[in-house]
């Protein structure tokens, strides 16, 4: 009996000190009610490691993290799919874990950015061929035209500091040109500035969603700053601390506070899918839905919030806007989803 009522004591103190719903307040609201997308379509996927890499009128693209060459075709309603291999010459050397698919009908590019290697080729014959070779180092590469791209690379000053830049890389001369000024560094230059980027090219904007922080850089393909906006959680500073190694690596010394998830531009509005619960919102909220704010491309404004039911699959990993419709991936699992306002 004593072993029985003092496990029980012991229950109710840890509960009586345990995390109550939402006990842990973000300092932001969301506006409700929110919108909530209506499951459509679900496909499951052979393979993991999947990643948007474009899409059509017609079609899908999903490339993946373990196997460059492949690309994966799935039609609108998530009924057929076609897997496709990027054809490249045996002799090409590249690192291809880190090779990135971009498809931009009827262009598709593969990219790599330790080498760095940038392949172009078309959609009809798969057939790619390395070009802009007066590129740079990058980390992260979006197209904007068949002739130029958005790079974000590692810039070193000369005293030595790291920090990520944005730059644009032409097959014209000057190749390669540096935006300094565009990325803001808070703690290291690095970690502190990590974050998404999208184009849009009905408007020609790109946005810059930073990770740990509350804000996104609005841009045009000339790396001209629009504005600077901010996502509705309070983080202003990257809530991180990072620690240097003897061999030259730095990594986390402690885990971050990960504030912003993707950005995706759509319909002049940019989507950002958020990893913080505003203190309108409960746990359950967080538990069954992926949670998507929404704000205006012209002045960075909040409009709404979307959410996205989870149908028992892991967290949304990518997602894209097309009209009404929105496609999310998990981690074999590609959905559809109705956007009802």
């Amino acid at each position: 009996m004593l072993c029985v009522v003092g496990c029980l004591a012991l229950v109710l103190i840890l509960y009586a000190f345990a995390d109550k719903p939402n006990d842990h307040k973000n300092g932001f609201t969301r506006r409700v009610p929110a919108v909530t997308a209506m499951f459509q379509h679900s496909l499951t996927l052979k393979y993991p490691a999947y990643y948007i890499a474009g899409y059509t009128n017609q079609h899908i693209y999903l490339g993946n993290y373990s196997a460059s060459l492949h690309l994966l075709a799935v039609n609108q309603n998530l009924q057929d799919t076609q897997e496709l291999t990027l054809k490249i010459s045996p002799e090409e050397r590249y690192a291809w874990k880190l090779t990135r698919v971009m498809v931009d009908s009827p262009a598709v590019y593969m990219a790599e950015g330790n080498t760095p290697a940038l392949y172009r080729g078309k959609l009809d014959d798969l057939m790619m061929d390395r070009f802009l070779s007066q590129s740079c180092f990058f980390n992260m590469l979006q197209n904007i035209s068949t002739t130029s791209f958005i790079s974000r690379s590692i810039h070193i000053d000369s005293l030595g500091n790291s920090q990520n830049i944005l730059a644009k890389v032409k097959t014209d001369s000057p190749y390669v040109k540096l935006g300094k000024s565009i990325l803001t560094k808070q703690v290291d230059g690095i970690f502190c500035t990590d974050g998404t980027l999208d184009y849009d090219k009905q408007t020609g904007k790109l946005v810059y969603l930073y990770h740990y922080r509350n804000e996104f850089v609005t841009l045009d393909t000339n790396l001209q700053v629009i504005y600077t906006a901010h996502t509705l959680d309070t983080n202003a500073r990257a809530k991180i601390e990072v620690a240097h190694m003897s061999t030259g690596i730095s990594k986390f010394s402690a885990p971050p506070t990960y504030v912003n998830s993707r950005v995706r531009i759509a319909d002049n509005r940019i989507y950002v899918l958020s990893s913080l619960l505003a203190d309108n919102e409960d746990r359950k909220t967080r538990q069954h839905n992926e949670i998507i704010d929404v704000f205006s491309l012209d002045n960075g404004k909040y409009i709404y919030t979307l959410y996205i039911p989870l149908k028992g699959e892991g967290r949304i990993t990518d997602f894209i806007i097309k009209g009404d419709q929105l496609f999310a991936l998990h981690d074999q699992t590609l959905n559809t989803y109705s956007i009802l306002q």
